[in-house]
């Protein structure tokens, strides 16, 4: 985990800090920024790159929604492509398949000596604190030479104002007419102003 300082605090925001402060905290958070002092955390030394020999299991919820789970595919072949990392893997936490336990034989049939799990979630929650932990661990009983690791989730992270921002500007623009309805709402109707 990395500290946030906040900058209307002298200190270095945890995760018992942040749960402390509670749901009114929406000013303080937009304000959270990497502390410098602990290394970006996207971009690092070279003793902390992903290698050939590593994998990576990206893992969502699950949907009884096929057309959901299947988006976890298509971001699963963008992450592959944009990292250039060889062995990457999707995996529903439940209701669908592939399992974590699917996906880490998978990665180790693939030449995998280390596994990395990282959950496609936004807040560090039950499923990360718990469940993905102990799929994880279930999983690799069946690999008791492979070590793994499951990162954090996505959190607070300065990138994921852009993200959201981009998201924001692009549906107000496709409500304007400008652009078509992108690829998560396209056909649902949903994107659209209501009264």
């Amino acid at each position: 985990m990395h500290p946030v300082s906040v900058t209307l605090q002298p200190f270095a925001a945890t995760p018992n800090l942040i749960r402390r402060i509670g749901r009114n905290s929406g000013n303080l958070a937009m304000s959270c920024k990497p502390d410098p002092a602990f290394g970006s955390e996207t971009s690092g030394g070279d003793d902390f790159t992903v290698g050939d020999k590593d994998a990576v299991i990206i893992v969502d919820h699950g949907s009884r929604r096929q057309e959901s789970n299947l988006m976890l595919n298509d971001f699963v072949a963008m992450f592959r492509s944009r990292t250039g990392y060889r062995i990457v893997e999707p995996a529903h936490m439940e209701l669908a398949e592939p399992t974590i336990k699917d996906a880490f034989g998978k990665c180790v049939q693939q030449g995998a000596s280390r596994v990395i799990v990282c959950p496609y979630f936004l807040s560090p929650g039950r499923h990360w604190k718990q469940d993905i932990p102990a799929l994880s661990a279930e999983a690799s009983k069946e690999h008791s030479n492979i070590p793994y690791i499951v990162t954090a989730p996505l959190g607070l992270h300065e990138l994921m104002v852009d993200i959201m921002n981009d998201r924001i500007k692009y549906c107000l623009r496709h409500v304007a007419g400008d652009v078509d309805a992108c690829t998560v709402c396209a056909g649902t109707g949903k994107c659209r102003l209501y009264s």
